[in-house]
């Protein structure tokens, strides 16, 4: 009999819309996107970055080739040369292609240099483009602190 008047009631119906009310999300937020951006989570991983040393503003990469090597999908290709007495190479060019890329961060995390990375994943997302050779990126785009040309429309 109470299981007959469950049914007639809708007791269960009425249980899990009660469940569904106390979850009532908070009022929604917008960004209006072109003028504002949308902060991103501190992990976030975007567009590939190549690092300056912030005093002397020289470069950090010794071209060992481990970002290349951790690429699952082989998308970064760079080389240079060593300067008569340096220790170090210096770096001639550094090609990324995004358009394959999956954004895993491989890359990055492989990079031995210290205290400073040499590579890293920026915060930029606005990553759209009009034709797959912008999608190549040398070495003159990759520096962090190139500013990125923001959405306008």
């Amino acid at each position: 009999m109470i299981a007959f008047l469950r049914k007639i009631f809708l007791v269960d119906l009425l249980k899990g819309l009660w469940l569904t009310l106390t979850y009532t999300p908070e009022p929604a937020f917008t960004f209006q996107y072109p003028r504002e951006r949308r902060p991103t989570a501190p992990r976030f991983r975007g567009l590939l970055r190549l690092q300056v040393e912030p005093g002397t503003g020289a470069q950090v990469c010794i071209v060992c080739d481990q970002c290349a090597k951790a690429c699952p999908d082989d998308l970064i290709s760079l080389g240079g040369h060593r300067e008569p007495g340096q220790k170090l190479k210096a770096l001639d060019y550094f090609d990324f292609n995004l358009s394959r890329c999956s954004f895993c961060g491989l890359c990055s995390e492989a990079c031995p240099t210290k205290p400073i990375k040499a590579l890293i994943m920026s915060e930029d997302y606005e990553l759209g483009v009009y034709s797959r050779q912008e999608q190549i990126l040398r070495i003159d785009e990759m520096y962090d602190g190139v500013k990125i040309e923001q959405y306008t429309h």
